[in-house]
């Protein structure tokens, strides 16, 4: 089943995260810790709570970082979550942490490169996090 509502991604994945999640900054432009408050392309429903996945465009602000970038609202995509998904092979995949990266509307990096794995459905998504990144999982 494809979700276009939740993310640009053709595979189906668990939303693991949701308002006010605190996501790891894992590229070098100078964030440190991120909170989530808005989902790009999440639809909107009475009361529901828009989530996001590996892959999502999402709005944040900074709280802890360089002083220029706190305090603003950014957007970021996530790379990893902590909420396991199941693959269409049947594997089982989750991550250590949630963490995200800073990029521009058009999804171009704001940092050069990307710290830890990251997941293959983000990375099949937007091509600039894809060619950044050390390790696709």
């Amino acid at each position: 089943r494809i979700r276009k509502k939740f993310s640009k991604s053709k595979y189906k994945v668990t939303l693991g995260l949701s308002v006010k999640s605190i996501l790891k900054c894992s590229d070098n432009s100078g964030a440190k810790i991120i909170c989530l408050f808005g989902v790009f392309k999440s639809g909107s429903r009475l009361n529901r709570i828009p989530s996001a996945c590996p892959g999502s465009m999402i709005i944040g602000s900074v709280k802890k970082g360089k002083s220029k970038l706190r305090k603003c609202v950014i957007s970021a995509i996530i790379v990893r979550q902590k909420k396991s998904w199941r693959r269409s092979d049947g594997s089982h995949v989750s991550f250590e942490d949630n963490a995200c990266v800073l990029v521009n509307l058009k999804g171009d990096l704001k940092g050069k490169s990307i710290f830890g794995p990251v997941a293959k459905e983000s990375a099949l998504v937007w091509p600039r996090i894809s060619i950044a990144a050390h390790g696709i999982l």
